[in-house]
């Protein structure tokens, strides 16, 4: 059963009841080379009063069309390297405001090009009692998950490439709270993954009238992944009826893309 986690930055944390812990780094980013051997080291800290039991697991990570991640099974999928993936241990105990670290060992895999992915997944467990009694029926147990993110590339094997598969405006009427917006969903079809920004220039009888920045929080996609971005034009309502040409603009490190769209403001 796949999981949506939203990214985080360090340290990422989880309260749940008496149990808090965190996880760091939470992201690492990270170059190899086929067939080498790469090192990190996790640090895991008991935030909590009780003493927790830890268990850890590698599993794929993928992105979902608004750049939340999907932590899935680990597989052979293409640009996953969960299956490459030591860990130094896979279940410990951690008493209160102690640390416990974990050393992952990845083997790069040769005959791959481009961008790899995992996470390691922290599931931790605290059982906390109600009142004196402390029979099975009276306990209650308390879990959390964490994940902390690898994304990864084999030097200079990289490709670059991305293309628009959608473009299109919300529908009317426009609000304060529901304003006019432009939206682009930009697929990965390179072979590593990339950040995108962007911006759309608005044009009325080639004059243009407005710069918009194309919103994605960190632009990130992965291969073979798709991202939507969006522009809010709160100027809307001016120019309702009117032919405008929208032309997006997208950078990315190497190159840059850019899509026309023509655009009339709807009345309702």
């Amino acid at each position: 059963m796949k999981l949506l986690l939203l990214i985080l930055f360090l340290p990422l944390s989880i309260f749940a009841g008496e149990m808090s812990f965190t996880v760091s780094p939470a992201i690492v980013k990270f170059e190899t080379v086929q067939g080498s051997v790469k090192a990190f080291d996790l640090s895991f800290f008991n935030q909590s009063d009780n003493k927790l039991n830890v268990k850890v697991k590698v599993m794929d990570i993928t992105l979902d069309e608004h750049g939340v991640p999907i932590i899935s099974k680990a597989s052979t999928r293409p640009n996953q390297w969960a299956k490459f993936v030591k860990l130094s241990k896979r279940k410990f105990v951690v008493k209160s405001a102690e640390f416990e670290k974990i050393h992952v060992t990845l083997n790069t895999p040769r005959g791959r090009l481009g961008g790899g992915y995992f996470a390691v997944v922290f599931n931790a467990t605290a059982r906390a009692s109600r009142g004196v009694n402390k029979k099975a029926q009276n306990v209650m147990s308390i879990s959390g998950q964490l994940p902390s993110l690898f994304i990864g590339e084999i030097s200079r094997t990289g490709k670059l490439k991305v293309k628009v598969r959608k473009s299109g405006i919300n529908k009317a009427p426009y609000t304060k709270d529901h304003p006019f917006k432009l939206r682009y969903l930009i697929k990965n079809t390179g072979t590593t993954h990339m950040n995108l920004t962007g911006d759309v220039l608005l044009r009325y009888k080639k004059k243009v009238i407005s710069r918009l920045k194309l919103e994605s929080g960190s632009g990130l996609i992965f291969p073979g992944g798709s991202r939507y971005f969006t522009a809010v034009w709160k100027k809307a309502n001016k120019f309702v009826g009117k032919k405008l040409i929208a032309e997006a603009r997208f950078n990315y490190k190497g190159g840059r893309i850019s899509k026309k769209l023509v655009v009339r403001v709807p009345n309702k």
